[in-house]
This record gives structure tokens, sequence and C-alpha cells, in this order.
């Protein structure tokens, strides 16, 4: 009888042995996934195509614009998208940030052309890598760039010179005008896009040309030194977004009322302005759309496509009837 007790005893223990190595072994299979599953994922983020969007400024409007366009043809293509810059525009800082993008073996990287032979010696070098380079806001001719993305310049300068024709019969006058920057491909080919429409009108010429350096403060301080020179001033035009607005407070201060002013882009402040009868109108881009196509593009390289080299995004003209219909 005591040995049948003590046979009993042991079994039951050998049974709570196993019943414990059992939960023992399920706990550890539970751990053990639970270290493979984030390192799964780790290395599914490490396979997606990493991309660099190198802007001319880091927190100027336009810019955020065209990264929003860029992340969202990111996500929708399933890569990773680092958004970089100088904090005030600064070209060597530019072509910095692509060496640093290039030694980082980035999968694709997106720009804007700056229009000198050593920004183009770097795309010439990613593209030796076969790391793939596409311009916007602003090409780099004659460089190894896949494609370039953005405003046909020289049209849109054209544009703004058919404006002042157009909402002017017989237009005559003087006229200043405002670049964000005199050395950036972008505003000297709207400027020279401008002056050929410019030219063909005897009533009207230039009176001085000045750079904002994209800053409405300097935009300001540009139009109102520009207004106390050549009092006989009768349009104001501005090729960066920051200019119509600087030009409207100088106007404002200096000769109200006596001024047409036609600017670009489409910031809040540029819109308040047409709605108050202060700007006339405003040529605006597709920053966004620039930013998704690009990446478009980009995915279209990878994936073995055709991809056209120069894809130029639509421009609009803003009027306070479009304003007020927003």
């Amino acid at each position: 009888m005591a040995n049948r007790r003590r046979w009993n005893i042991g079994v039951l223990l050998l049974l709570i042995i196993f019943v414990y190595v059992l939960v023992q072994f399920y706990l550890s299979t539970g751990r053990i996934r639970g270290l493979v599953t984030p390192l799964e994922a780790s290395e599914e983020d490490h396979a997606r195509l990493q991309i660099a969007l190198i802007s001319q400024e880091l927190d100027n409007p336009f810019w955020r614009s065209v990264e929003q366009g860029a992340l969202e043809a990111a996500g929708q293509y399933h890569m990773e998208l680092q958004y970089t810059g100088p904090f005030r525009i600064d070209a060597e800082e530019q072509m910095k940030l692509l060496e640093k993008a290039i030694a980082s073996k980035m999968d694709g990287i997106i720009l804007q052309g700056i229009g000198n032979e050593q920004n183009r010696s770097l795309i010439e070098k990613a593209n030796k890598l076969g790391i793939p380079v596409i311009a916007v806001d602003t090409d780099e001719p004659g460089s190894k760039r896949l494609a370039y993305v953005g405003t046909n310049n020289t049209y849109a300068g054209q544009e703004m010179g058919r404006l002042i024709a157009v909402e002017n019969k017989d237009p005559v006058g003087m006229i200043g005008v405002l670049v964000g920057s005199k050395d950036a491909a972008n505003q000297r080919l709207r400027l020279e896009g401008f002056q050929s429409v410019i030219e063909t009108y005897s009533g009207l010429s230039i009176a001085e040309v000045s750079a904002s350096n994209i800053s409405r403060l300097q935009a300001a301080q540009q139009a109102e030194q520009m207004l106390k020179e050549h009092p006989e001033i009768k349009y104001m035009v501005g090729f960066s977004s920051l200019d119509g607005i600087g030009m409207a407070e100088a106007v404002a201060r200096i000769k109200p009322g006596g001024v047409k002013i036609y600017a670009f882009d489409d910031l809040e402040d540029t819109l308040a302005a047409i709605k108050n009868k202060q700007i006339v109108s405003s040529i605006v881009q597709q920053p966004s759309q620039m930013g998704y196509k690009a990446v478009s593009i980009l995915n279209d390289y990878f994936q073995g496509r055709t991809v056209t080299p120069q894809q130029y995004t639509p421009i609009s003209v803003l009027t306070d009837k479009e304003v007020s219909a927003r």
C-alpha cells in the first residue's frame, strides 16, 4: 500500500514537471517571437528605398509644400524621405548636403538646380554611383540629372510680362522688379522671360532689378528704396514668394494706390493682399505637385520604366475674382 502511494506521488510529480516544462517552452517561444518580429520589421524598414530631398531653404513655405507632395508619394511607393536644406539660402550649403547624401549612399536624390559646374560635377558623381537625381523648381542643364520637374520658368516670366500688357491697355510706364536672388537660375530665367515680353512694348521699361534674398523684410526695404529713387515707377513685379507682400507694404508707405503690383505664388498674406486690392494678381506654381511627381519619377526609374527628362508642372493666375471664389 505504501509502495503504491509513493508510485502515485512520483507519477504526480512527473506530471507537474512535464506541465511546467511545457509552459516554459511556450513562454520561451513567445519571447523568441517577440525578439524576431522587431528584427524583421527593422530589416523591412531598412529595405525601403531612401530618398533625399534637398531644399533651397529649410522652412520656406514653398519648399515645405514640395516636401508634403514628396512625402505623399513616398508613402504610396513605400519609400523613406529625408528632407533637409540650409536654414537660409546658401548654394554652398546645398552642395555640401548633396555631397553628404551621396556619401550616405541614398537610393535617390531630389534637389534644386544651382547652375554651376560644381553642382553638375556632384550630380555626375551620383550618377556614376548609380544614384538617380531629380531636379525640381530649377533645372540643372548640362548635368547628368535624370529629369527636371517644375515650372517652365522662362514661360512664367513671359506670362508675367503679358499680365501687365493685357491688364493695362497700351501700357506705359516704368517697372520695378524684385527677384529672390540674382544668382538663382530659376529667378534669372523668369527675369529673362519677362524682359523678352516687355521689350516688345515701347511704352514700358524696367527701372531697376533688385534682390530680396527671399525675405519679406528685405523685399519691403528694396521696394521702398526703389520707389524713392524712381518715383515714376507705375508697376512692380516680384518673382519669389515673399516679394509681393514686401512690395505691398512699401507701396502703402511711399505711394499708396499709385503702383500696380504683380506677385508670385499663393501665400496666405499674398491672397489677402489680392483680396484687399493691394496686389493685382499673382502667378501660382504647384510645389506640392512637383514633390509628388519627382518621387513618382524615381519610382518609375526603379521599376525600369522610361523617364521623360523634362516634366513641367502647370501655373495659373490668381486675381481677386479667383481668390474670392476660394
